[in-house]
């Protein structure tokens, strides 16, 4: 069955370390979150953690690793605390080691696997991620971490997942084909018609005021663990201007038009 959809505005990765990188793919790269190509990769298997400092207490119940090499065998652990002394040790919040693939989506992803982690609200400055079990270089595009906003009802009945072919086709006036190269993107638009006052104002509002249409955001339409769940997280800009519409008393509306990097 279904679940609520919920919407992540990625935080500031602060100060990021590691104990493996290339030097042309540093795991800096996790935090430029408009760039899928700057990818974190290491020079092989050994030493797979990446730190964060985020520079102060922040409210997180999501991470996510994007775009990931990961194999059947990679699996990932998430460690948050209130100094770096805790998550590499002993952490407030300590996942352990689960598979990063899970579940397995139906189809191979084009641009990698993504984890998906949600756990109960915390507030900690620091995180570290550990890979495990993952054989040769391991890759990974962004590192997602904040505080889902999820609305207690569920989207419209009608909605719809499109693809963008941001290349081109033109023919001359004999007929001759010129082709302009480009990418494709996936692209989703659905509706939220029956957001509360207090959803509005509390969580969708400042939302909205965060990412505008040129900051990122993460939108999983239906978290549930099936093989579809990636497939229908979405991770790009909102490309129609945010915009909170009242239908009535206690009753508002907000369409979402995502273009996705992945």
């Amino acid at each position: 069955m279904a679940e609520k959809p919920f919407f992540v505005v990625p935080l500031d990765l602060g100060t990021i370390t590691t104990g493996n990188e290339r030097a042309n793919r540093p795991a800096s790269h996790l935090g430029e979150f408009l760039y899928r190509g700057m990818v974190w990769q290491s020079d092989g298997n050994s030493n797979l953690w990446v730190c964060c400092d985020l520079g102060a207490a922040q409210d997180i119940d999501f991470v996510a690793l994007l775009g990931t090499n990961a194999q059947s065998g990679t699996t990932i652990r998430v460690r948050l605390g209130d100094s770096q002394g805790e998550v590499d040790g002993t952490a407030d919040y300590d996942s352990g080691a689960v598979a990063l693939i899970s579940p397995t989506p139906a189809t191979v992803p084009a641009q990698g696997y993504h984890s998906h982690l949600e756990l109960a609200a915390v507030s900690k400055r620091w995180l570290r991620i550990d890979i495990g079990g993952h054989s040769g270089d391991f890759s990974a595009s962004m590192l997602v971490v904040g505080k889902k906003v999820q609305p207690g009802s569920y989207y419209e009945g009608q909605w719809q997942r499109s693809v963008r072919d941001l290349g081109g086709v033109t023919f001359s006036r004999n007929g001759v084909a010129g082709v302009t190269a480009g990418g494709k993107m996936r692209a989703a638009v659905w509706k939220m018609s029956w957001l509360t006052e207090s959803e509005m104002e509390e969580n969708f509002a400042p939302m909205d005021m965060a990412i505008g249409k040129s900051s990122p955001l993460l939108a999983c339409f239906d978290p549930a663990a099936t093989s579809y769940r990636q497939a229908r997280t979405y991770f790009g800009i909102c490309e129609d201007q945010p915009a909170l519409t009242k239908l009535g008393w206690n009753r508002f509306e907000r369409q979402f038009q995502i273009l996705s990097l992945f």
